[in-house]
């Protein structure tokens, strides 16, 4: 009788999944506003997981989609700890992507009422006329990366610095992160300080893993970002130091 209580307590014990250490899971709230500084409503703002807890495997649920408000406000509850890249899309605009931390670093035991990040993300959106850029926005968001790529790949010897900026946007969008870094870079080489290049640069070293340069380009953009995004950008920067030591 005994054995056969010890077997059934075994065969449940191995019905039950196993699963990584419980975390706390965040709420992120943010905006999204075109260059002009107005809100857009409706527009789609979509986050991923591309890596885990200080780059382990992800668990949970990876993706999540919420629409902007009226005053272009969102909010996406359920993040857990890693690399997560931010995406703003919408009809008759340029996509912003924005890879960040979110507490990478320092995983904490879940809570029952979860937490709120101390920083909100404003993400910032373009409209263009420029015909190669719109092209390649709407391939994108369409989900026809090679298109999109044929488009973006034109803007490469583009002499306006906000579409060539907004180019790499899309070019991370389709996680075509070696064009990305060309466009910023090439940016850059121009101009050390612009602030949507570097923000830009950092998102693609994220994407890429590269960490060392995701931090020094994360650290040079709260000199020279929006105002609104500096906090984003500066728990970044804490978050990564704890591998990094960039501070």
């Amino acid at each position: 009788m005994v054995g056969r209580v010890l077997l059934l307590g075994i065969g449940l014990l191995l019905a039950v999944p196993v699963t990584p250490a419980a975390q706390m899971t965040f709420r992120l709230r943010g905006t999204v506003r075109d260059n002009e500084g107005k809100p857009v409503a409706g527009s789609k703002v979509r986050a991923e997981a591309l890596q885990g807890f200080r780059g382990e495997q992800f668990v949970g649920q990876k993706e999540f989609e919420v629409t902007a408000g009226g005053n272009g406000e969102w909010v996406i509850l359920g993040l857990t700890s890693g690399i997560w890249a931010f995406e703003a899309t919408g009809p008759e605009i340029i996509p912003q992507v924005v890879v960040l931390p979110v507490n990478f670093t320092n995983r904490k035991p879940q809570s029952a009422q979860g937490g709120t990040l101390s920083w909100d993300l404003p993400l910032v959106v373009q409209r263009s006329k420029n015909e190669g850029l719109t092209r390649a926005a709407e391939a994108a968001m369409a989900k026809k990366p090679e298109e999109a790529v044929a488009a973006i790949s034109g803007l490469l010897g583009e002499q306006d610095q906000e579409v060539v900026c907004a180019a790499g946007e899309v070019a991370l969008l389709v996680r075509q992160n070696g064009l990305a870094s060309a466009l910023f870079n090439q940016i850059l080489k121009a101009q050390p300080k612009h602030g949507c290049a570097t923000l830009g640069a950092a998102s693609s070293a994220l994407m890429q893993g590269n960490l060392d340069l995701a931090s020094k380009m994360l650290w040079a953009a709260t000199d020279v970002a929006r105002r609104d995004q500096k906090p984003a950008l500066g728990a970044a920067v804490r978050d990564l130091a704890q591998i990094t030591g960039v501070k």
